[in-house]
């Protein structure tokens, strides 16, 4: 954090593991002599807590929690022996426990990720339908949500799950979504008219002051990626910088039409 802020021109967000993955290092069946899972949970949800205040106390602005097996978790993926166990309620109360050690006026900073994967431009549970996901999702007490949506067939329905279970009053805070204008995974570059297109179409089902934009997962979360479907991690690079450049002007066109 502290290399990236001496850099950064803007203000800088930094994402962290959420405790939902982190429990799952823990055996699924049984426990562990001498250290039993309670134990594990609670010890898990303090070090959990100090990232995010660690990342506060360097600098950053906003701190997400990278929720990719909130979908996943609706999925039975015989790879993953945990998607079977209809363990999403668990996921989402263990993230509160975490949440909920912080203040209202600290939880407008801290928001979920959610995806359905997006490595070597590929998913890993984008087949499970979003509103088993998104019926639920809000339940955690975030300020703000960043929201995989346009890499989705049926981008109206999530606009109107986001705007049915999001909430005015989360504890505290008001719930914003940031919507995914914009594909990672594919080379296509989206127009500032495509964005601003995608954003007004939110915007009827989204209030407004709760709208915003952001990007689908998938630039290059990992040095290994190789970015098959854009034929070199360089050149993809080079395409992500069109991309959010447009996202954000997109975006800009969008509030001067919607009048924000």
């Amino acid at each position: 954090m502290e290399k990236n802020k001496a850099i950064a021109s803007k203000p800088v967000k930094q994402a962290v593991i959420a405790p939902s993955m982190l429990m799952l290092l823990y055996p699924l069946e049984g426990e562990l002599e001498g250290y039993s899972r309670e134990q594990f949970l609670d010890d898990l949800c303090d070090e959990v807590e100090k990232d995010i205040r660690q990342a506060f106390a360097a600098g950053a602005e906003r701190v997400s929690i990278d929720f990719t097996e909130g979908r996943l978790a609706n999925k039975n993926d015989s790879r993953n022996p945990w998607t079977n166990k209809d363990m999403l309620q668990e996921f989402i109360d263990l993230n509160n426990r975490v949440i909920d050690r912080f203040s209202a006026e600290e939880r407008r900073n801290i928001g979920i990720h959610t995806c359905p994967g997006g490595d070597c431009d590929s998913v890993h549970s984008k087949e499970v339908p979003y509103e088993k996901l998104l019926s639920k999702m809000f339940q955690l007490n975030a300020g703000y949500f960043l929201i995989q949506c346009a890499s989705e067939e049926d981008r109206d329905n999530v606009y109107k799950l986001c705007g049915q279970y999001s909430r005015e009053d989360a504890n505290g805070v008001p719930q914003i979504c940031f919507m995914g204008v914009i594909n990672p995974l594919s080379p296509e570059v989206e127009t500032p008219e495509q964005v601003k297109e995608q954003l007004v179409a939110a915007a009827q089902h989204i209030p407004v002051e709760r709208l915003g934009a952001t990007d689908d997962c998938g630039f290059s979360p990992f040095s290994r990626d190789e970015k098959p479907k854009h034929g070199s991690p360089d050149f993809a690079r080079d395409i992500a910088m069109q991309k959010i450049a447009n996202r954000v002007e997109g975006a800009r066109l969008a509030s001067e039409e919607l009048g924000v």
